[in-house]
Formats: C-alpha cells, sequence, structure tokens
C-alpha cells in the first residue's frame, strides 16, 4: 500500500472528517430523511471491507460507511481513483463491489433474510477522482452494455456520484475553513502553487482554525506531505522548519508529527555519511524503533505505530517486551 492510499485511508477512516466530507459533497445524494447535520459520529460505523475481492484488498484506501438512524440505515461506499487516467470499466467494478456488500448483509441475517420481509439495504456508490485528467468514462451501468435500451428492466440500471477534485477550484475548497479543505486543497491538482507556497497558505490556515480543526489538520498532514513531495519529483523532502518553524505554528503541530519529522532529517543525515541507501535505511530502522518505544509508554495502540513506523509486529512485541522489563 503506497503513501498516497494510507494518506487517504487514514483520512476518510476519520469519522470526523467522513462527516464533513459527507456534508460538503453528499447532502443532495442523501435522502430527505437523513439530515447530515444531525449526524454524529455515534450514526457512523466504519465498516471493515476485508471481505471485498482481493483486487480492492490493494486499493486500500477506498472506505466503507454505515449510517444508521432511527429510521433508515444505508451504506456509502467511496471508491478513491488515484489514476490520472480514466477508468471506463468503473460501473462494472461498482457492481461487484455492492454485490459483495449485499452478499455480507445477507450472511450476517441469516435465516432472517429469507423472510419475505427482509431487505438490502441501500447503497449510495462514490467515486472520489484526484487525478489530473477529466473524467470521461460512463457514470450509468446501462451506458457499457451494448443495446441496454432493449433490454430494459433486465439489466441493473444505476449511477454513481463522481467527486473529481481537479473540478473543485483551490480557493473554493480553502474557503471551506476546516481540516478537510485544507487537506484536499493540498491534493488539489489544479492549484497552481509550487510547494513552498502551498505550505504557507496551510499554515496561515492552521493560525485561522480553531484548536479541533487545526489538530485534525495536523493528525492528517503527514500523509498529504508525502504525496506533495512525490508529485513534486523531489528525491528528498524540503524541510518543515522553512515553513512551520513558527512559533505560533509549531504548538499546533503534535508530539507525533514531530518526532517522524526528526526521523526523517536524521535518517537522512545519517544516510549521507553511511552511503545513501544504506544508511538511510539503518537510521530508519534505528529511529522508528526509539519512535515505537516512545509510542507504547504514551499508550498509542500497535496498529497505529505499525503503520507510522513500518516495523513489524514481531519486531513491536519484542520492543514491548523490553519496555516492559
Amino acid at each position: 500500500m503506497g503513501n498516497k492510499d494510507k494518506a487517504f485511508r487514514r483520512l476518510l477512516g476519520d469519522k470526523r472528517i467522513f462527516l464533513r466530507f459527507l456534508r460538503r459533497f453528499l447532502r443532495q445524494d442523501l435522502p430527505y430523511t437523513i439530515d447530515p447535520d444531525r449526524l454524529s459520529l455515534e450514526n457512523l460505523v466504519l465498516e471493515n471491507i476485508s471481505f471485498l475481492p482481493p483486487d480492492l484488498a490493494e486499493k486500500a484506501s477506498d472506505v466503507l460507511y454505515r449510517i444508521r438512524t432511527e429510521e433508515k440505515e444505508i451504506y456509502v461506499y467511496i471508491l478513491v481513483e488515484h489514476q490520472s487516467k480514466t477508468d471506463y470499466l468503473m460501473p462494472f467494478r461498482l457492481l461487484s463491489y455492492m454485490l459483495q456488500i449485499w452478499n455480507r448483509c445477507v450472511e450476517e441475517a441469516g435465516e432472517s433474510s429469507k423472510r419475505k420481509d427482509f431487505l438490502l439495504p441501500p447503497i449510495l456508490p462514490v467515486v472520489f477522482y484526484e487525478g489530473s485528467l477529466r473524467w470521461t468514462g460512463a457514470k450509468n451501468f446501462t451506458e457499457k452494455v451494448e443495446r441496454s435500451e432493449d433490454f430494459r428492466g433486465y439489466i441493473p440500471d444505476f449511477s454513481y456520484r463522481l467527486i473529481s477534485l481537479r473540478e473543485k477550484p483551490p480557493e473554493e475548497l480553502l474557503s471551506f475553513g476546516d481540516a478537510l479543505g485544507g487537506l484536499l486543497y493540498l491534493s488539489n491538482p489544479a492549484k497552481r502553487e509550487n510547494l513552498g507556497d502551498a505550505l504557507e497558505r496551510i499554515r496561515q490556515l492552521l493560525l485561522s482554525l480553531p484548536s479541533e480543526e487545526s489538530e485534525l489538520l495536523a493528525k492528517h498532514f503527514l500523509g498529504y506531505w508525502k504525496i506533495l513531495t512525490a508529485k513534486e519529483e523531489s528525491r528528498e523532502e524540503a524541510p518543515f522548519e522553512e515553513y512551520f518553524a513558527f512559533e505560533e505554528a509549531e504548538e499546533m503541530i503534535t508530539y507525533l508529527e514531530k518526532e517522524i519529522r526528526k526521523i526523517k532529517k536524521e535518517g537522512r543525515e545519517e544516510g549521507r555519511q553511511e552511503g545513501w541507501q544504506e544508511g538511510r535505511q539503518e537510521g530508519w530502522q534505528e529511529r522508528n524503533a526509539s519512535l515505537a518505544v516512545s509510542m507504547l509508554r504514551k499508550g498509542f495502540d500497535m496498529a497505529t505505530i505499525m503503520e507510522l513506523t513500518g516495523l513489524s509486529e514481531e519486531r513491536l512485541r519484542e520492543l514491548s517486551r523490553k519496555t516492559e522489563n
């Protein structure tokens, strides 16, 4: 799973971000019985998608949410498309995933699924596209079936909701005035600013946000930083200090982010002294182990530590035993 997949998975897997996403982009797609402004985090259930086909396992940025209210329960499946070109089989792919989701619902219902009054939950399929080229694929499944007009009523007829990030002006995203807007601005392929100017705008945004929003933006910032530097084709990531050494912004960067920043810097310095590839790898391993120990002592869960440090579960358990002794 690449940096981009990890970043988007962590972003959309955060219920607070997803709720903002729902209100900003999917409000008009929800039935009138579901008011996104009245939804709380308790109404959202992030589902495990490991039951989906193996090809989706490689797209670990996709998320499936179940929205529960007193009257209704619906699923929102968001397929994040990172590629710059259009996937013309998208309606077919989405149908296959939706069938997998419904199949699991039937399995979980057990014998009750055989009753006459058993109904499958609705699924809202969403494609979140962040490529730089215009999306030109069919949005309705019938468009992918030959002579579909002659077989109406006999083939599936559904559309998916397309959200193309390139169609969202960067200024509009920043005008959201929240963490979601800042993060989508960073990933927007339509923005004209260079890396330094973009980071300066994020610094200014951080200073203007309420504490909850600034902490949320800071939490997901590192994942997007990796995406940005990859897009800039930079061998080394530009130093955070150049943009975030200001005292007021520094206070908003969490302990964890500062530790990761230090790892990157020291790993690169050690790499230059001992040979670029070998030294960098050794520096990363040593510093990642040190960070993992600090995170264990501060109560971070193992899944989060493994994701952020890249350490194996076996290595992490070994460090945990040493910490306890």
